[in-house]
């Protein structure tokens, strides 16, 4: 099981590694900072060697470097062949009615989770 946590707090980076790890032990977890970064590494690790499973991607919204709405229109760009490999979901501690609306009409959004990830969210994720 592969996740990729891109939210530029490092904390909330660090407890969802815990609670990813709590509930799948052996999971491979790349994590960033920067959303841009994100981008690279997915544009390039994924092209080379795509995965035949899916990856988990939790996602912030509002980041100072590119906002997670942005992170998504460039995500868009992507070819087919690399958004398949992916379930996306918004991780935020935005409670803003227009976020929560605007991930649900996304496409390529799956969910909206409030933060912090729980035990009981990733159970209903893999349910």
């Amino acid at each position: 099981m592969q996740f990729l946590i891109i939210d530029d707090d490092k904390t909330t980076n660090f407890l969802t590694k815990m609670t990813i790890k709590k509930s799948f032990g052996e999971a491979e977890i790349v994590e960033f900072t920067d959303p841009e970064e994100a981008l690279e590494y997915i544009e390039t690790q994924f092209v080379k060697e795509p995965h035949t499973r899916k990856t988990i991607l939790f996602l912030d919204i509002n980041m100072p470097i590119l906002t997670g709405w942005e992170f998504l229109e460039k995500f868009e760009i992507f070819a087919e062949t690399i958004k398949m490999q992916f379930n996306i979901y918004i991780l935020s501690s935005s409670i803003d009615h227009t976020d929560i609306q605007l991930a649900k009409q996304n496409s390529l959004v799956i969910d909206f989770i409030e933060k912090p990830l729980s035990k009981t969210i990733l159970g209903k994720i893999f349910a």
